[in-house]
């Protein structure tokens, strides 16, 4: 048995396959049959979307940018039919397939098989020229050689392993400080909803929050809250100077109540 003949057909075969099947996708989104979403998904909350309709809905909101896909992906069908070109041709591939693959794992879209197909048979083609791309990008001496810098670079270069861990090590403490700092979330964070009137009160981040009216001419509230052991203070108006809502709170895993002078307000977490 000839395993190198065999090796060319399957490599062939490949590289025609891939090339033949990704222009598919490619016209799908340049013709607009791919990332369209159906009328009734304008109409539903963004919380009530599934993967597929919520990566859809993204996707085919800007036109361009599935168009920059498709250029994308006929390049490299056109690149994939020759085999001077293949090598340059499969990189690109792989570059986008295997986006494509997490993104169908990661929101559910059904097309896994496909996509595990298409990206298993790319790898073939592209291991199959592994000694080239491993002697490309680790054995060719870098573009600039010590000879090319002057010498003091040289001296200081050592640096760079202070550097590099700093970097790493130091933007992650950096945002994980900004997060406690400015993305805490307390214990009221999140969806609250009036059963009676149906009204949404949202605790969000920097301890702002939102409420959502049934009444549209006045629908939506902004503003800060501040809170004691006991006491709930939600301001709103110009540089959140007014009070909105000032009461006394039971607040509970699921349930909170807001007892104002007027009223005693239920709400139930929602999510």
């Amino acid at each position: 048995m000839n395993w190198q003949k065999i090796h060319l057909y399957l490599h062939t075969f490949c590289r025609y396959f891939l090339a033949t099947i990704i222009i598919l996708y490619a016209y799908g989104k340049i013709l607009k049959t791919q990332f369209v979403s159906q009328p009734s998904v304008y109409d539903m909350p963004i919380g009530s979307l599934d993967g597929f309709r919520l990566t859809w809905y993204y996707y085919g909101y800007c036109y361009w940018y599935p168009i920059v896909i498709a250029v994308t992906q006929i390049i490299s069908s056109f690149l994939l039919f020759f085999r001077k070109t293949t090598r340059i041709g499969i990189i690109l591939f792989l570059s986008f397939m295997i986006n494509i693959l997490l993104t169908d794992y990661a929101y559910d879209i059904n097309a896994k098989e496909i996509a595990i197909t298409l990206t298993l048979m790319a790898l073939f083609v592209f291991f199959s020229d592994y000694k080239v791309f491993l002697k490309y990008f680790l054995e060719e001496p870098p573009l600039f050689q010590n000879s090319d810098r002057p010498k003091w670079v040289n001296k200081i270069s050592i640096i760079k392993f202070i550097y590099i861990p700093a970097v790493f090590i130091g933007f992650f403490i950096m945002f994980s400080i900004m997060k406690k700092e400015y993305m805490s979330q307390d214990d009221f964070y999140g969806t609250w909803e009036n059963p009676k009137t149906k009204e949404r009160l949202h605790f969000e981040d920097l301890n702002s929050f939102q409420i959502n009216k049934n009444d549209q001419s006045k629908s939506i509230v902004n503003g800060e809250y501040s809170f004691t052991k006991d006491s709930l203070i939600l301001k709103s108006g110009d540089n959140n100077k007014k009070n909105y809502l000032k009461g006394k709170y039971t607040l509970k895993k699921a349930d909170l109540t807001i007892a104002t002078k007027t009223d005693n307000l239920k709400f139930i977490r929602i999510r």
